[in-house]
């Protein structure tokens, strides 16, 4: 199968490619820098074109016979009215195009950010969403229209994966990391010995990249359609925990303060029931975020 993913020199869409190739696929990478990370297109079964989510043109001049469709390109916004545009608006067109191109599977990469925090118990996929910012609302938005494209195309299967906090090395020489700095600022400050501020109880249910591309793999491989995932790991980790890590590893003599601000030590989840129930999949990230602790530490110089 032909698998057509936007977004894949990234970071999430950069494991992707490589679960895919892994797999067997082909897999054709729609790119705005098709250079940005070159041993990609070393990788089996893997070609690079340039097209840009800004300039639908190039997009249907480089989607061609897609048997599926991932997309998971993100096109940011500073305002409500920019992230339709940028982001609603051009997934939206592309993945209409995909459809008349002739696609039988796609699937939209949204976030728990469409779906809202949990509020006083874990949180399902089918709950009401209820986003807190622009982008929530954006990518919330692109699901109601899946929705809807789901109703006039029946034969096509789509759906949604919503990743939470996505983290890891870079998956081949060159790609990047998460583009979220916290693990880079913990280990940055133990190797200087500096002193760590943090919430008490803040964290989330990270996710290794590479459980994440497991997730995609297991629903192309499928015939499900018109579900949403919650993509995360079963556990939950704070960010004191993993400054302790860093500490620890390092051999470092930061001291780790936390401000109160009240937050449960027993906090509600996303449920990760149905990935578990739908694709047999369960993950458990801690033994990743120590590998990652590691690395960043070496890069870091410890």
């Amino acid at each position: 199968m032909r698998v057509y993913v936007t977004g894949g020199t990234g970071f999430i869409g950069s494991y992707m490619v490589k679960e895919l190739s892994d797999k067997k696929y082909q897999v054709v990478v729609l790119a705005r820098n098709p250079s940005k990370v070159p041993s990609l297109a070393s990788l089996s079964g893997v070609k690079i074109v340039k097209a840009d989510m800004l300039d639908f043109s190039s997009l249907k001049n480089a989607l061609k016979e897609p048997g599926a469709l991932i997309h998971t390109a993100l096109c940011w916004g500073d305002t409500g009215p920019e992230m339709i545009l940028n982001e609603t608006l051009n997934s939206v067109r592309l993945i209409e195009l995909a459809i008349k191109r002739g696609a039988k599977k796609i699937i939209y990469t949204s976030s728990t950010a469409a779906a809202g925090m949990p509020e006083g118990r874990d949180k399902t996929e089918s709950d009401i969403r209820k986003p807190s910012d622009f982008y929530g609302a954006s990518k919330g938005s692109v699901e109601l229209y899946i929705s809807a494209y789901s109703s006039y195309f029946r034969k096509v299967k789509f759906n949604i994966v919503r990743p939470g906090y996505t983290f890891g090395n870079p998956v081949v020489p060159g790609a990047p990391m998460e583009p979220d700095s916290r693990f880079r600022d913990i280990c940055s400050a133990a190797i200087r010995s500096k002193k760590i501020e943090l919430i008490k109880n803040d964290g989330t249910q990270f996710i290794w990249a590479g459980s994440l591309a497991r997730v995609y793999s297991a629903l192309l491989n499928s015939g499900i359609s018109n579900e949403i995932f919650f993509g995360l790991s079963r556990n939950f980790i704070t960010w004191e925990q993993i400054a302790k890590w860093a500490v620890k590893y390092s051999g470092s003599s930061s001291k780790i303060i936390t401000e109160d601000l009240g937050w449960s030590s027993a906090p509600s989840c996303f449920s990760v029931k149905k990935i578990e129930s739908a694709l047999g999949l369960s993950f458990n990230s801690t033994p990743h975020v120590k590998e990652h602790i590691k690395y960043l530490l070496g890069e870091a110089g410890a």
